[in-house]
């Protein structure tokens, strides 16, 4: 049987599969995110969808992870590295099961899965969080057409400490966009919630509210009181940490790129 690697914020997942529609698609969808011989040791099988939905259900404990959906079913071992994974062969199940074990892998590495887009001025990340109809898009075009930023993604970005530093990571899931990712992963320039306007400005954003910030958009596809517990952690440490503001950006230029 033939393998596809990936690796994703430092997470590598390595898919066997007798499957060759399976191993393809994930080449085509994941390839410049592709990494041999890293991470977890997947067992890759076909799966007819089924009425269950198609919000992942995740549990996990010290030792294991579960992923259900109506059209994925994933076991994995996480004290022997490998696992089953049975998926439908489509780019949306894929990509359920891997925004799935990565947000629940970040949670317990002191990260967060954050809705955001992220764009990378002067070597540093700078991430703008915030639900449906904020800006994310749109701030994400703008900054792409200026020629002085560059985007990473503009709907999940992927954030944590690293020896003592908050990076950033890019990531394969994407917004209106329609982009397929940028790998990499650099220094945090800071966090900044957005607001539509007539002009572009700048102003402080208290710890509390960059906290609520982060808990919003935070995804977590767990339900469980310690998965609650990681992510207010986390995000309280991000928090204490971070440089970030309140952004408001017009939508006819890029005058904000030079207040960031």
């Amino acid at each position: 049987m033939k393998t596809f690697g990936l690796a994703i914020a430092g997470l590598g997942a390595e898919f066997r599969s007798p499957s060759p529609g399976l191993l393809a698609l994930l080449r085509r969808r994941y390839g410049r995110f592709a990494a041999s011989g890293r991470g977890l040791k997947l067992e890759l099988s076909p799966r007819r969808p089924s009425s269950g939905g198609f919000t992942p259900r995740v549990t996990a404990d010290d030792s294991s992870l579960t992923i259900n959906r109506g059209d994925l079913r994933a076991v994995l071992d996480l004290r022997s590295g490998r696992g089953r994974v049975e998926a439908a062969p489509s780019e949306q199940c894929l990509d359920a099961f891997l925004r799935a074990y990565i947000s629940a892998s970040l949670l317990r590495s002191g990260g967060l899965m954050l809705h955001s887009a992220g764009i990378l001025k002067d070597g540093r990340a700078c991430l703008f969080p915030g639900v449906s109809g904020a800006g994310k898009s749109t701030l994400g075009r703008l900054a792409a057409a200026s020629g002085r930023a560059e985007l990473i993604s503009d709907e999940i970005n992927l954030l944590r400490f690293e020896r003592g530093r908050l990076m950033v990571y890019g990531s394969p899931f994407w917004g209106e966009m329609r982009a397929d990712g940028r790998p990499g992963r650099w220094p945090l320039g800071g966090i900044f919630a957005l607001k539509k306007a007539r002009a572009d400005s700048l102003s402080p954003l208290g710890r509390a509210e960059l906290l609520r910030l982060l808990l919003r958009c935070t995804v977590n596809f767990e339900k469980s009181p310690e998965a609650a517990s990681l992510a207010l952690a986390n995000a309280a440490a991000i928090a204490a940490y971070a440089p970030a503001g309140r952004l408001a950006f017009c939508k006819s230029g890029c005058g904000f790129l030079e207040l960031i």
